[in-house]
C-alpha cells in the first residue's frame, strides 16, 4: 500500500540488469533481508526468457495451446513443448524431448536453432544459455510459423514455456527468480531479498515485519519511424533486424539499455504502411 500511494508498486525485477540495479540500491543497508513485490499465487505460464526488453505488447502473453492441453496430466506437467502444427502442450519437466534455442548474440548464424539432443526441460534450458541465448520463446503468429517448421513431424519439442506459483504485484510477466539455494521452502506467500548474503531471494510469512523496496512508475514515449526498402519489412525476420538496429542506435543515443521497445500495428494489423498510401488517405 505504502509504494502504490507514493511510488509506483513493490519492486520487480525483469532481469540481471534489474537485479544489479536493486542490488545498487539496497547497498550499505544492514538489515538482514527487505520485501519485494514476488508473491506467491495462482500458476501461471512464463517464458525462460525473462528480458523485457525482447517482448512487444501481449507478446509475453502470447499462447496457442493444443485442444484438450492444460490438462496437467498426473499433476506435474509445468513445462511446454510444441508439435509440428505449432501448438503448444503441457508436459512433464523431467521428460526428455529435443528442443528449441533462441540466439540473439550478433555473430549468431540463425536465430532459431533446433537442438537434435532429447534432454529434460532444465537441461535443455541450461544447453540453451550455454550455447545460444535461452530455450526458444514463442511471442506471435509470424514467430509461431517460423518456430514450426523446425519441428519434426509427429514429435514434441521443448520450447522455452514453463509454469510458476508466484506473481509480480504490479502483473508484470518476467520470469527472472533469483532463489537462495533450498528456497523457496514453503516458510510463507512473500518474498524478501536477503541482503546479508548475496543479494538472493527467499520466501517468508507476509505478517513479518521488514524493510521494503519500491519501484517508480514508468516512462513511455512513441518514436515515429520511416524506412526505404526493396524488402517486405512486414516480414517477422525482417522486423526483428529492424527493431535490434533501431535499439541499438537509440542506446548509442543513450537511452537506457533495458528500455523496452514495441512495434504499434496499423488498423490492418501490419506494422508498416507504404508512404504513398498514408498520403492517400490524408487527403
Amino acid at each position: 500500500m505504502y509504494c502504490g500511494r507514493f511510488h509506483g508498486d513493490l519492486a520487480s525485477v525483469d532481469d540481471a540488469a534489474d537485479s544489479s540495479r536493486l542490488q545498487a540500491a539496497v547497498s550499505g543497508i544492514t538489515d538482514p533481508s527487505a520485501w519485494i513485490g514476488l508473491k506467491r499465487g495462482e500458476p501461471d505460464w512464463f517464458w525462460s526468457l525473462s528480458d523485457s526488453t525482447f517482448y512487444g505488447e501481449g507478446e509475453a502473453e502470447y499462447r496457442c495451446w493444443k485442444t484438450g492441453q492444460l490438462d496437467n496430466a498426473g499433476g506435474s506437467e509445468n513445462c511446454g513443448a510444441v508439435d509440428d502444427a505449432g501448438e503448444f502442450w503441457d508436459v512433464s519437466c523431467a521428460s526428455h524431448y529435443t528442443f528449441i534455442c533462441y540466439d540473439g548474440k550478433e555473430n549468431g548464424l540463425q536465430r532459431y536453432v533446433f537442438v537434435s539432443q532429447s534432454k529434460s526441460w532444465s537441461d535443455a534450458q541450461t544447453f540453451c544459455r550455454q550455447k545460444h541465448t535461452d530455450l526458444v520463446s514463442v511471442r506471435n503468429p509470424d514467430e509461431k510459423q517460423l518456430i514450426q517448421a523446425l519441428v519434426p513431424q509427429q514429435a514434441l519439442v521443448f520450447i522455452g514455456l514453463f509454469k510458476d506459483l508466484f506473481r509480480w504485484s504490479d502483473n508484470s510477466s518476467s520470469s527472472f527468480r533469483r532463489w537462495s539455494v533450498g528456497e523457496p521452502d514453503g516458510s510463507g506467500a512473500c518474498v524478501v531479498q536477503k541482503l546479508s548474503e548475496i543479494n538472493t531471494w527467499a520466501d517468508q510469512n507476509c505478517a513479518e515485519t521488514r524493510p521494503f523496496i519500491c519501484q517508480d512508475g514508468v516512462k513511455m514515449q512513441m518514436l515515429k519511424v520511416k524506412l526505404k526498402s526493396g524488402q517486405n519489412v512486414n516480414d517477422p525476420v525482417i522486423k526483428l533486424s529492424i527493431m535490434e538496429k533501431i535499439q541499438q542506435k537509440l542506446v548509442s543515443l543513450g537511452m537506457p539499455k533495458d528500455a523496452k521497445l514495441q512495434w504499434r500495428a496499423q488498423s490492418d494489423g501490419e506494422i508498416f504502411q507504404p508512404l504513398e498510401n498514408h498520403m492517400n488517405s490524408r487527403r
